[in-house]
């Protein structure tokens, strides 16, 4: 890690950083903004959608890409979502 810092201009590595701290605090606005408006009884579909808003940002930063170990869990498909729903009456 040493050898990647030593590599790297400062700027460089500062830029990154501001460039990270900004997107998380985008994100941090908008998901507080979006649950702020949300009806309560909304908030059960709105939060897996959040989930995975964040889950894809994250795959920006360097630590956030996993490898053959750590699949990430793939997201429920259409039927899934539909089978889950009471059926109005």
């Amino acid at each position: 890690m040493t050898e990647l810092a030593s590599a790297v201009p400062a700027y460089i590595l500062l830029a990154a950083l501001a460039v990270i701290v900004v997107l998380l605090t985008v994100v941090a606005i908008v998901a507080r903004a979006v649950v702020a408006k949300a009806r309560p009884q909304d908030l059960p579909h709105i939060l897996p959608g959040l989930g995975q808003v964040l889950a894809s940002l994250a795959l920006f930063l360097p630590w956030g890409r996993r490898g053959p170990q750590g699949q990430a869990v793939a997201p429920p498909t259409r039927q899934d979502r539909g089978a889950r729903r009471q059926p109005r009456g």
